[in-house]
């Protein structure tokens, strides 16, 4: 990687790994050390790459693995802050493939319905720089998981046709964060909001997941990043779910009336 032309090109300090065992933990150490926002790790391989709850985040060579060091007003957190990431990184990915991303709540990028990508969002200080993990498959994806697995993922030169240079596209994406950083810095939540939403896949389709302990079934009928989740069920009809009490949201086959 050429980290001195990517510094140059994006004005964040970039701190480059060969291998570590996820960019967000080699993130803390930096932020524990002092390390201001608008810093990137990006790393070749991680050998203990994880996404939300723990889960396993197979990360072999070839893939974008970043981390990034953010600025947050504490009214942003967490969801103002995922949903920047995560337009961000739909934009430069969209631009690299030249083909529709859509976010999967809450955290999941997806072209064509399938996985390509996710983020990791973890915070230590409210008065320390936010870590914003992200990885994205740029090459086929892993054949080592298991099938049912390797089925819901793709990787962006499968979308695109053709290969996706990895400092290209995190170019676009530090780009695309600071653009947005300073939009929401300048008090456009609402415009960050409608982007967000534009994009959430499963809106308007059944689902399930888990909510307060216990299994829900319903429709996405909308999302906020204030209110959480509208689901309406069979029996309680459209209900604003809290976002923090909503977990492993995925679709569902039934329909339901």
């Amino acid at each position: 990687m050429d980290v001195l032309s990517l510094q140059q090109r994006s004005g964040w300090t970039v701190e480059h790994r060969v291998v570590t065992t996820s960019t967000n933990d080699e993130a803390a150490r930096l932020v524990e050390q002092g390390a201001p926002a608008r810093t990137v790790v990006v790393a070749d391989r991680q050998t203990a790459g994880r996404g939300r709850e723990a889960r396993r985040f197979a990360s072999p060579a070839g893939g974008l693995y970043v981390s990034l060091l953010l600025d947050a007003r504490p009214e942003h957190l967490p969801g103002g802050i995922v949903a920047l990431v995560a337009v961000a990184a739909a934009e430069a990915i969209e631009a690299a493939v030249g083909a529709p991303v859509q976010i999967k709540w809450p955290n999941d990028l997806w072209l064509g319905g399938r996985k390509a990508g996710g983020i990791l969002l973890e915070m230590s200080d409210a008065s320390r720089p936010v870590v914003a993990g992200i990885g994205v498959n740029l090459q086929a994806v892993p054949d080592d998981l298991p099938s049912e697995l390797r089925a819901s993922l793709t990787a962006l030169d499968e979308a695109a046709g053709h290969a996706v240079a990895r400092e290209a596209l995190l170019a676009d994406l530090l780009g695309a964060v600071d653009r947005w950083s300073e939009r929401l810095a300048a008090g456009a939540l609402t415009d960050l909001e409608t982007a967000w939403q534009a994009r959430l896949a499963l809106v308007g389709r059944p689902i399930r997941c888990t909510f307060a302990g216990r299994p829900l079934e319903g429709v996405l009928e909308d999302a906020s990043l204030r209110d959480g989740l509208l689901i309406r069920d069979a029996v309680s009809g459209p209900v604003w779910r809290q976002a923090e009490h909503v977990q492993d949201l995925r679709p569902a086959a039934r329909t339901i009336s």
